[in-house]
């Protein structure tokens, strides 16, 4: 698809929320400035990698990494290591701009030009092949709970479902975001929760994150009538089971009328 011209007035069904050359023109200069250097190398190569990419919302696809980028440089000085160093740092943030580049464009992950640091946190942010006796939904099961192998991949699903989810409403089906709701619901937050306890460094992060989830997940639940499983949720009376758009087993009352 041929690319939206730079800026554009009316850049996909956002306008100019996210104009991408700004918040890149932003995140270059930081990243400079900050000595960041292979995040700025990952910012050169995710930008050529996503040139001809166009999200479902018409914008630019690399308006969804800058975004993720922009939220967590705001956040850097909320959680450091033992040294005092920041956690978001070089590697987590050149693991944000690379996301997404090996399942759009099929390289493998340890093929592209980064530290092991970085190839890590991009390696579990992947979405492994499914295997012969799994089902879709072990697959994603699977895919949720290792992504507590690695600190940096957690921040990153973070800031991936954060924009994911504040985005979706105006280009996916009815059925589409509520199977996003319940994903988000049974295998996300669970994770999130988990990650606090195993990198305790991280909570002031993750508290952020998971609060901001919290309340889009809590919005769309409410607006789309989505039953969550999530104990802080109060389900209103018409709230009903979708979970069967992401694990394939009707819901009994549905079984019980075939």
């Amino acid at each position: 698809m041929a690319r939206l011209a730079p800026n554009a007035i009316n850049e996909g069904r956002y306008g100019r929320i996210f104009p991408a050359d700004k918040m890149y023109t932003y995140v270059k200069g930081f990243l400079t400035g900050a000595g960041m250097h292979e995040s700025v190398r990952a910012l050169l190569y995710m930008r050529e990698a996503h040139a001809t990419h166009i999200r479902d919302d018409g914008q630019r696809y690399e308006t969804h990494p800058l975004s993720m980028v922009c939220y967590a440089l705001s956040l850097r000085a909320l959680a450091t290591n033992a040294k005092g160093e920041p956690l978001i740092d070089d590697a987590t943030i050149a693991t944000y701009l690379l996301h997404d580049v090996p399942e759009e464009l099929g390289i493998k992950v340890e093929s592209m030009p980064f530290s092991d640091k970085v190839l890590i946190g991009v390696k579990y942010m992947t979405v492994a092949e499914r295997f012969l006796i799994e089902t879709k939904y072990e697959q994603k099961r699977r895919y949720s709970n290792e992504l507590l192998e690695n600190w940096r991949s957690i921040l990153c699903k973070c800031g991936d479902m954060q924009h994911n989810l504040s985005t979706m409403i105006p280009v996916f089906s009815d059925d589409k975001i509520r199977k996003n709701i319940v994903e988000t619901d049974l295998l996300r937050m669970p994770v999130i929760r988990e990650a606090k306890l195993k990198y305790s460094d991280l909570t002031p992060l993750l508290w952020i994150y998971r609060e901001n989830i919290r309340n889009v997940l809590y919005n769309l639940a409410s607006v789309y009538k989505v039953r969550l499983t999530d104990e802080n949720y109060v389900n209103p009376p018409d709230a009903q089971d979708y979970s069967y758009l992401v694990t394939g087993e009707k819901p009994v009352n549905e079984i019980e009328h075939d």
